[in-house]
C-alpha cells in the first residue's frame, strides 16, 4: 500500500504561482512532487488549495480568451524595424527607425473554436433533432406518407436505405 502524502501549508501558494505561469494540473503536481490522486484529493480537502489553484488559473484563461477574440476578428499592429547605412569607418549604423501598419486578418479556425463554444446550439457540427412523438415511440409506428410530397416520400426512402445500409455494416 502507498504511503499517503502530507499536505504541506505551502502548497497553495506554490500552487497558484504554477498555475498563474500557465502551468497544467499535470505539471503542477510534478512540481508539487505529488501524485496526481493526491493532488485532486488535495483539492476536495482543502478549500484554500482548490481556490488557490482557480485564482491561479483565471487570469491566464482570461488572457488566452483575450487573445483567441484578436486571432477570430483579426487585429493592426505597428512593425518597427531599424534601418541602417554604412558610416564613414565602413561599419553599419542605425539611421532611423521605420514603422510600417500591418494588419492580420481574421483566422477560420479561430472564428470557429469560438463559435462553436460560446454558441454550441446554433454553431456545433452535430445537430440533435428531437423526433419523439408525445413520448410514444417511432418503433413499429405505421405512418401515412400519402400526404407527403413526391420528394418529401423520396427523401423518405432514401433515409430508410441508409438505414438499412447502416445496420448491415
Amino acid at each position: 500500500m502507498a504511503r499517503k502524502t502530507v499536505y504541506d501549508d505551502s502548497f497553495p501558494l506554490l500552487a497558484e504561482q504554477y498555475a498563474r505561469e500557465g502551468m497544467i494540473d499535470k505539471e503542477i503536481w510534478a512540481k508539487l512532487g505529488i501524485a496526481r490522486n493526491t493532488f485532486y484529493r488535495f483539492q476536495n480537502e482543502y478549500k484554500e488549495f482548490r481556490e488557490a489553484i482557480k485564482r491561479g488559473k483565471r487570469p491566464v484563461d482570461v488572457e488566452v480568451e483575450k487573445s483567441l477574440l484578436k486571432r477570430a476578428v483579426g487585429f493592426e499592429y505597428e512593425e518597427k524595424t531599424i534601418e541602417t547605412e554604412i558610416g564613414d569607418d565602413g561599419q553599419p549604423k542605425p539611421s532611423k527607425i521605420k514603422t510600417t501598419k500591418k494588419m492580420v486578418p481574421p483566422d477560420v479556425g479561430a472564428i470557429a473554436f469560438w463559435l462553436k463554444n460560446r454558441r454550441p446550439e446554433r454553431w456545433r457540427e452535430k445537430q440533435e433533432v428531437d423526433v419523439t412523438t408525445a413520448g410514444e415511440s417511432l418503433n413499429n409506428k405505421k405512418v401515412d406518407i400519402e400526404c407527403l410530397t413526391e420528394e418529401e416520400q423520396q427523401a423518405l426512402i432514401d433515409i430508410s436505405l441508409k438505414i438499412e445500409e447502416n445496420s448491415k455494416k
